[in-house]
């Protein structure tokens, strides 16, 4: 077993500078990282439509600190989204200044002594669980975006090299089960047999390095590389075959229902609006036309 290090955790940095004429909303697909995200702007929120479902467990939709209502998220300072099986909607203020980390659905390992499998699923005040992240705000406020990621990086490092006394070690296998399933659609008894472990071992240490199941992950990677391509397909070429091609999915039904469980749109409806505001979007999409992104 190992533990991950800044450049295995981190897929990438993230970098989120918007301006609207008001107040603006959109939805979040779900995808197979998690954030790690530095609010640099006004509050806002993060809503989770399907709180108190059921689908990870009692603590789905818990009341957590920072949390106005049910499922709903007041994004302060520092928040830790984890794997989603959902969308989430986000209101956002007319300027919008985040930095933050793309993670591996374990990366969160490198960072705190918080098993992963406790904050995936939820979207988590960092107070909670990494000391210090809030802080930088203070420093950061009117840092220019190069100071900001150096900053961020020192802090992630910090964390790696002597910050935490009792992280979780991440298995081996576990990070080449992630790898494998961002790439391809495996069922869950061909990837053990390549890892050379049974269903079940794969499926203990997933649950324990990443807090989600081979098949839950799987299937969101599977939608993520299905929504990437989508928004790429030239106008007028997305009829209902050439859809479920891309996806591989059975049937349409099954098409549509993954879809609206991932995104809260209908395929039809996801693909008017990413041709509306460009590619970019395809996993951020607004409800409202943004005056200026990037």
């Amino acid at each position: 077993m190992s533990c991950p290090g800044p450049a295995a955790a981190v897929r990438q940095p993230l970098l989120v500078c918007a301006r609207s004429s008001g107040c603006e909303v959109r939805k979040n697909p779900s995808g197979p990282s998690a954030h790690l995200i530095l609010n640099l702007s006004s509050t806002y929120r993060l809503i989770d439509p399907f709180a108190g479902a059921g689908a990870w467990g009692p603590e789905r939709g818990a009341t957590v600190p920072g949390t106005t209502e049910r499922g709903a998220t007041e994004v302060a300072v520092g928040f830790y989204s984890g794997v989603q099986r959902s969308y989430l909607i986000s209101e956002n203020p007319p300027q919008l200044f985040n930095i933050g980390a793309v993670l591996e659905p374990y990366g969160i390992a490198a960072l705190t002594d918080v098993p992963p499998s406790q904050l995936q699923g939820t979207v988590q005040d960092t107070d909670r669980f990494l000391p210090g992240f809030s802080a930088l705000r203070d420093r950061l406020a009117d840092a220019d975006p190069a100071a900001a990621f150096e900053a961020l990086d020192a802090f992630l490092t910090s964390r790696v090299h002597g910050g935490v006394r009792h992280r979780t070690r991440v298995d081996e296998r576990t990070q080449a089960a992630v790898a494998l399933l961002a790439d391809e659609d495996i069922p869950v008894a061909e990837l053990s047999r390549r890892l050379g472990i049974s269903p079940s071992t794969l499926q203990r240490i997933m649950m324990r390095d990443c807090g989600i199941t081979p098949k839950s992950y799987a299937d969101v990677c599977r939608f993520y590389r299905f929504v990437n391509a989508a928004a790429q397909l030239p106008a007028g070429s997305a009829s209902g075959g050439e859809l479920l091609a891309l996806a591989d999915y059975y049937d349409q039904p099954h098409l549509i229902r993954t879809f609206r469980r991932f995104s809260g749109f209908m395929p039809s409806e996801y693909l008017r609006l990413i041709r509306q505001h460009g590619p970019d979007y395809a996993t951020f999409v607004p409800l409202e036309t943004p005056t200026a992104v990037r």
